[in-house]
């Protein structure tokens, strides 16, 4: 499990968890209300899989092979479980629950087999500073996000509302960590990395195993 708690930008084995600076939108699109994709159809190409709705934002479905385009499917379901999503357990800050109900709905309708599979999924906790420059902050969230997709494997992206304290979380689910680390290393991403020390008082990032057994009969969280 990696985990990051200092005022120092994170070194590039850690870039896979996902752009650290997505979480830190105080008024955006994404926040505590659940963000659907705007289709769920398994013949669907373009599907929005984050709080941006553009183009350039939207995942490839004839990209990915079957198990991860359901997952993707599934996961506009995916809403925080508590208001005090900062501060809870990751497994039950998420709907889980309801993502694999849904997932099993759509392995009914595909007529799918579902085998065991692993996933990439990134927990990334924060605080931030006060009087930060939020509008910076979104930019750089939103251009790093368009890197991750153009690379490819990025099944999910959300984030929330930073709570009284400034606290947040936001979290990414990705094919797996090869695809996770590939996304993060583009110029926005540099920039994005550059000006944590100015924006945080704290962060903390760890990598976790989704593995999702036969049949969507469990599934479980373990350290990456």
């Amino acid at each position: 499990m990696t985990t990051t708690t200092i005022h120092v930008p994170l070194v590039a084995e850690e870039v896979d968890l996902g752009n650290p600076l997505r979480n830190t939108t105080h008024a955006q699109p994404g926040g505590f209300e659940h963000q659907a994709g705007k289709i769920d159809h398994l013949d669907a190409r373009w599907f929005v899989v984050s709080p941006y709705p553009e183009p350039e934002h939207m995942l490839d479905l004839q990209s990915i092979d079957t198990p991860n385009r359901l997952l993707a499917l599934a996961l506009t379901t995916l809403a925080p479980a508590t208001k005090e999503y900062a501060t809870t357990t990751y497994q039950d800050a998420i709907n889980w629950s309801d993502v694999m109900t849904r997932l099993k709905s759509l392995v009914r309708e595909q007529g799918y087999t579902w085998t065991s599979q692993e996933f990439y999924v990134v927990d990334f906790r924060s605080k931030l500073m006060e009087d930060i420059d939020s509008e910076l902050l979104f930019k750089l969230d939103k251009f790093s996000h368009v890197e991750a997709t153009q690379s490819g494997g990025l099944l999910k992206y959300w984030y929330g509302t930073p709570d009284g304290n400034r606290r947040n979380l936001a979290t990414c689910v990705w094919r797996n960590k090869n695809d996770a680390i590939k996304g993060g290393t583009g110029p926005w991403h540099q920039q994005a990395r550059a000006i944590i020390p100015r924006m945080y008082e704290h962060i903390d990032v760890r990598g976790v195993r989704l593995i999702i057994e036969d049949d969507v009969a469990s599934w479980t969280f373990a350290p990456y």
